[in-house]
């Protein structure tokens, strides 16, 4: 099993786990990876995420099956997390995890769950669905994308982060090498 936790920073949020360099022990080494993202890290951060450590791990992997679990609290009138995801940001997210699947033959569970805001939350699961499903329909925001959401300090402390977990699993995937 391989696991893979994308959440906010614990230094900014309870309960305080998941950290890079907690990447499992002994013959599970490796196999946990976590991905704490800065405040306001926003759909671009999520995109590099996704292009320079998850997709890459699948594909060394090779799951059998990928389960996802997540809901609507990484958006950005969800008032649990301050992560800044916009409709698009959740679009593709399910874009993303469809093609990772494309390894497994499209073997998918996605476990939607979650979510703060019963406002968003109907909207956010439609696109995490519209990109899982490869659906071509409109998603437009219900309120203005904050500016602060698309903040370049976000998307640099992203890459320090992506870095830094590459350096901690150094010598457990090849991917990640380099």
């Amino acid at each position: 099993v391989l696991f893979i936790d994308v959440h906010q920073d614990p230094h900014t949020i309870y309960p305080g786990t998941g950290f890079t360099f907690q990447i499992g022990e002994k013959n599970g080494r490796g196999y946990t990876v976590n991905l704490p993202m800065p405040q306001r890290a926003g759909d671009q951060s999520y995109r590099l995420a996704f292009d320079e450590v998850i997709l890459p791990l699948a594909k060394e992997f090779k799951p059998q099956i990928i389960i996802r679990n997540g809901g609507s609290d990484p958006h950005f009138e969800d008032s649990l997390t301050n992560l800044g995801l916009t409709l698009n940001g959740f679009r593709m997210i399910g874009e993303k995890v469809r093609k990772m699947s494309e390894i497994c033959g499209g073997k998918e569970v996605d476990m939607i769950g979650s979510g703060y805001n019963k406002e968003i939350l109907p909207h956010a699961w439609l696109s995490l669905i519209a990109g899982l499903a490869d659906l071509k329909i409109s998603l437009p925001e219900r309120t203005p994308v904050p500016d602060n959401v698309r903040s370049e300090p976000s998307y640099e402390k992203t890459k320090e982060m992506l870095r830094d977990l590459k350096g901690c699993l150094k010598g457990c995937w090849k991917c990640l090498e380099g």
